[in-house]
Parts: C-alpha cells; sequence; structure tokens
C-alpha cells in the first residue's frame, strides 16, 4: 500500500505575524519620529517667529526714541544704522538674545541658514509712493534626535525655518500726501477742483484711491518733488475751463492706499464733562456737546478734546482755539466765510498736557467719526488758518466758497470725498511734522 504525504501548513502564520509585526513597527517608528521632527520644527518656528518680532521692537523702538519719522528717513543714518545694529539694543543684538532664551545660538549672519539679518529698504511700491522699512529676519536650523529612524537613516532629520518681522518708521498717514481722496467709486467719490481761483500745495502730494476732477479757470498747482496721482486707468479728467494742473496727473497707479495707511483710532469719549449746546457764551471747555452753534461774537476754546454729537455750526463772529480736537460723531463741520477761524491741533510730537488730561489727539484738528457720512466745509475769510489733520473716512471735505479767502491751511485733508471749489485761493502748506504721525509698526511677514 503506497501512503500519501500531506504537507503540512503549520507555521506559516507565525511568518506573517513577524512581517506584520515589522510592518507596525515601521509604521510606529514613522509616526514617532514624524511626530517628534513635527514638534521640534514647531518650536524652531516659534523661536523664529519670537526672536524676529523681538528683534523688530527693539528697532521700533529704537526708531521711536531717537525721533526717525519717514520724512527724514535714510539707510545711510547713523541712528537707523545702529537701529538695526548697535549691542545690545539693536535689532540684531535683540533677536539673538531672545534665540538665546529659547537654547538655540545665532549668529550674527543668516547665511548659514542659522541666524540673524537686518536690512534697511527704500522702495516703489508700483510707483505709487516709497515703502521705507527695516526688515529683520531669523533663520534657524535644528537636527531631531530620533527614536528608531537612525536604524535604517544615517544623515540627520534637520529642519529650517524662517521668519521676517517688517519694521515701519512712524510716518503720516497716506505716505505723507497733503490731499486724499478714499472712496474707490468714480460716481460719488474722488477729487474735484472746480473754481475760479487757484490751489496751491506745497509739503505734500493729492491722491485719489478713485479718480481726479477739475474745471473752472483755477490752477491746480503741487509743488516739487511732490506728485498728483491716481489709482484708476483712465482716472484723471478735465471737465473744462481756462485752468491747469501741474505736474500732470500720473494714472493707473494699479493699488489703493491700504486702510492702514489711513487708520486713526478713534478717541475716548467717556467721562468727559457733558456741556448740553453751546450757543455763544464766549469759552468753550474741553467735553461732551450736543451741538455748537456760533453766529457773532468772540469764541475762545480751551485746549482739549470736544465731542460733539450733532453739527458744528460757525457762520459769523471769532472762533480761535490752540491744541484742540473736534471729534464730531453724528453731523457736519459747517463754516461760512463770515466767520475768522483759526483752529490748530496739539502738535503731533511732544503733546504735553492737552493729549493725556484732556484728550485731545495729537495732530488731528477736525475728525468726522467713522460711519459718519457728514461734511466738514472749511472756509472763512482772509484771517482765518486751520493747521492740523481734517479726517474724514466716510463723509466728504469741502474747502473754498464764493466769499471766501483763506490765508493758510496747514493741514492735510483725508475724506471719501474732496471738492475745492468756488472763487477761493487755497494755500494748502503741509508739515507732516503739525499733523497726524503713525507711529512705528510692525508685521510678521513671514
Amino acid at each position: 500500500m503506497i501512503k500519501k504525504r500531506v504537507s503540512s501548513e503549520s507555521g506559516q502564520s507565525i511568518v506573517l505575524l513577524a512581517l506584520a509585526f515589522i510592518a507596525l513597527l515601521g509604521f510606529t517608528a514613522l509616526a514617532i519620529d514624524g511626530g517628534l521632527v513635527y514638534a521640534n520644527r514647531r518650536h524652531m518656528q516659534n523661536a523664529a517667529d519670537a526672536a524676529s518680532l523681538s528683534g523688530g521692537s527693539a528697532a521700533a523702538l529704537y526708531l521711536e526714541n531717537h525721533d526717525i519719522a519717514y520724512r527724514d528717513w535714510d539707510c545711510n543714518d547713523p541712528d537707523v544704522v545702529d537701529a538695526m545694529h548697535s549691542d545690545p539694543d539693536g535689532a540684531k543684538a535683540v533677536a539673538r538674545s531672545s534665540g538665546v532664551a529659547n537654547d538655540y545660538l545665532l549668529d550674527d549672519d543668516d547665511s548659514d541658514n542659522h541666524g540673524v539679518f537686518a536690512g534697511c529698504v527704500e522702495a516703489y511700491d508700483n510707483g505709487a509712493w516709497i515703502e521705507k522699512f527695516i526688515d529683520v529676519r531669523v533663520r534657524i536650523t535644528g537636527d531631531t534626535p530620533t527614536a528608531f529612524a537612525h536604524l535604517v537613516y544615517n544623515g540627520p532629520l534637520r529642519n529650517t525655518v524662517e521668519a521676517v518681522t517688517r519694521v515701519k518708521p512712524p510716518m503720516p498717514l497716506a505716505f505723507g500726501n497733503a490731499i486724499v481722496a478714499l472712496g474707490n467709486d468714480c460716481t460719488h467719490d474722488g477729487i474735484e477742483f472746480d473754481g475760479g481761483v487757484g490751489t496751491d500745495v506745497t509739503g505734500g502730494g493729492i491722491y485719489s484711491n478713485s479718480c481726479l476732477y477739475t474745471g473752472g479757470d483755477g490752477d491746480v498747482i503741487v509743488e516739487a518733488p511732490f506728485d498728483i496721482s491716481c489709482s484708476l486707468p483712465n482716472c484723471y479728467t478735465d471737465s473744462g475751463g481756462s485752468g491747469t494742473i501741474s505736474p500732470t496727473p500720473e494714472e493707473g497707479l494699479g493699488r489703493k492706499i491700504a486702510a492702514a495707511a489711513f487708520a486713526v483710532p478713534g478717541p475716548n469719549c467717556t467721562g468727559l464733562t457733558d456741556h448740553g449746546t453751546y450757543n455763544g457764551d464766549g469759552s468753550l471747555e474741553p467735553g461732551r456737546y450736543d451741538r455748537i452753534t456760533i453766529n457773532n461774537g468772540a469764541h475762545t476754546m480751551d485746549p482739549g478734546l470736544y465731542c460733539v454729537t450733532n453739527n458744528v455750526s460757525i457762520t459769523g463772529g471769532t472762533l480761535v482755539g490752540s491744541d484742540v480736537t473736534f471729534y464730531i460723531i453724528g453731523g457736519d463741520y459747517d463754516s461760512s466765510g463770515n466767520a475768522t477761524i483759526s483752529l490748530t491741533a496739539p502738535p503731533a510730537e511732544n503733546c504735553a498736557d492737552p493729549c493725556t488730561i484732556y484728550r485731545a489727539i495729537p495732530g488731528v484738528l477736525i475728525y468726522l467719526a467713522y460711519g459718519n457720512t457728514g461734511e466738514v466745509s472749511m472756509l472763512g475769510d482772509e484771517n482765518s488758518e486751520y493747521l492740523g489733520l481734517v479726517f474724514v473716512p466716510d463723509g466728504t471735505i469741502e474747502a473754498g466758497g464764493s466769499s471766501s479767502l483763506i490765508a493758510e491751511i496747514h493741514a492735510q485733508l483725508i475724506g471719501k470725498r474732496v471738492k475745492v471749489h468756488g472763487n477761493t485761493s487755497i494755500n494748502i502748506n503741509f508739515d507732516d511734522s503739525m499733523n497726524y504721525v503713525l507711529p512705528a509698526s510692525l508685521q510678521l511677514q513671514k
């Protein structure tokens, strides 16, 4: 009898289990080492961000303390150089100290991907304005100790991260343009010059986020080296008349001024003395008012902040105020060519008691609150003067009129819409040291 051999499959499951165990071990190793690499990279990125921001903050503080602003920016200025490189207060030194606090010893040069770089830049942004800033760049490179990967891979598991903080110096709103229209709609917004007597602008340019119109017989002249420009293609229109505009407007710059370039924080009116309605007793004190009406007589404003719920109307008489800010919440500022008006904002720099005790805003003269679609009408006789920022983000600014001849406006006019019209000679002598200044700012770029 022939016996048949029956093959046995016993033991094959052990082989399969061994292979499965190896696969599971591999996945476990991948999960553990991958988690270690990710966690280490996250820690490195946090350290790079912290070092870059610390260095940027040090540079911003140095610029503020040494009065280095946009108007006098020079990358070769010793103070600008020190803001980047001085020890121990400059950007690079402070960034390196932050790196040490997070267990990273950084070089004074990031060309090896493990150090700190600080550089000064002056560059045209699409030809519209000059960007001036310091970049503080931090790069960190590090190896991750592994639990299993070294068994199959001899090289390091290496991460390199980067962080860049951009430091912009203190600067005037809207890059120092003297007349600015914020609105984007050419149908309703823009800048319009329409009068029989000219407008002369010194110390700043004219810029519209939408369109620009001229008409009438008055010339519009912006003194060199400043220019006239608008954002959209074919945005300048000459509506007729014998007046000229100089220099020729630059059209279609392609980029609008960003909101951050003209943002002014609103003041806090809470707790100020409530004076109700002012109808003219000769003296005004800082505080909250329902409305202010002046028809005749002589009136003086004490330094400080004036929060007005409704209208400010000045149709006659004399109004004089130094170190004052009008903050109009829901109405207009309406003045007449029959009045003599001399108003001065608190100084933009080194503002003392009016800004701290009485809450006036440094450099700001008239401010229509966000959401207020009202109008600021800047009129007055030949002895009238305005000094400071006139800021109307959602409304209209009108300068001029048939019976007024304003002697001088040392002001920056920023509105959703701006109109200069009538038979009025307007001399806008813009000095950004007198007007509102944006503080030095930081932006984490990367």
